[in-house]
């Protein structure tokens, strides 16, 4: 039996999350975007990219969260890729450790990757239009705020600097690890 791949995308909003995943998922992968699970909720708010998120929709996401991680945990043959905005903070890790358990559970190969990007190019993209519409933020001050992405520490972390990249060459580096991960099983 071949050995099942999870794939978690982990990057700052506007570090090309989705757009890499997309990519990747040409490849056989099935796409679970924050937004898949966040959107159900997000989608009956006002958002506005200044008003925080009040607890009880992130509380519903959670939910939501879960049921899709249950299921997800059953399909021991499927390749999945995950994206999300992980920051160094407690909530934020027990996100991660949930997709990484449903990996465990699945019996897969479980691959961490952090996007980074220069200041520079993240300003470019955050405020992208295409955002919007899947109720992502456009903030360009998000840039500016001081945030710690997540230190992982697992074997197979890759970091990919995706400043000059495309989604198409940074998904060609990506499944390229993941190959070599593979071969070294």
């Amino acid at each position: 039996m071949i050995r099942p791949i999870t794939l978690y995308l982990i990057g700052f909003s506007g570090s090309g999350k989705y757009t890499i995943a997309k990519e990747i998922a040409k490849s056989g992968y099935k796409v679970v975007d924050n937004h898949l699970i966040n959107n159900p909720i997000f989608s009956l708010l006002d958002l506005d990219d200044e008003t925080p998120i009040a607890e009880n929709a992130w509380i519903s996401v959670r939910k939501i969260r879960h049921i899709i991680l249950d299921f997800i945990a059953q399909d021991q043959k499927s390749n999945f890729i995950f994206t999300n905005a992980l920051l160094e903070k407690e909530g934020d890790w027990k996100v991660y450790n949930l997709i990484k358990e449903t990996a465990e559970k699945r019996g897969s190969l479980f691959v961490p990757l952090k996007l980074i990007l220069s200041p520079e190019e993240h300003k470019k993209r955050i405020v992208n239009s295409d955002r919007k519409t899947r109720l992502k933020t456009t903030n360009p001050a998000e840039v500016h705020i001081k945030k710690e992405m997540i230190k992982i520490a697992h074997p197979h972390l890759m970091e990919v600097d995706v400043t000059d990249l495309s989604a198409g060459e940074a998904s060609k580096e990506i499944l390229n690890f993941v190959e070599s991960l593979k071969n070294d099983q």
